[in-house]
């Protein structure tokens, strides 16, 4: 029963988190599940805690070696930071 709450807790944030980074507009278009495999990583990251410079390196190095974007063309620590609001928020909640 716990793991299954757990379980649609996560899906729940997953898809909150994708709404945070499809609204980025990064791929004019694309599926909403495009960055799904991003989502993920930076999801599983923030669940052990990771920081703002984690998950910021995880947004640079994806969006560059994933989606072939130049570094100047993004603003990770934004992104990164949009994201960590968010989990700040919904860990308050």
């Amino acid at each position: 029963m716990r793991d299954k709450l757990l379980l649609n807790q996560y899906h729940s944030q997953l898809a909150i988190l994708r709404k945070i980074i499809n609204s980025w507009s990064l791929i004019l278009r694309s599926p909403t599940d495009e960055f799904d495999t991003m989502a993920n990583k930076i999801l599983s990251h923030i669940h052990k805690g990771a920081d703002l410079e984690k998950i910021q390196n995880i947004i640079a190095s994806d969006l560059v070696a994933i989606y072939g974007f130049y570094n100047h063309e993004i603003d990770a620590t934004a992104f990164a930071q949009e994201i960590i609001d968010w989990w700040v928020l919904e860990q308050s909640v």
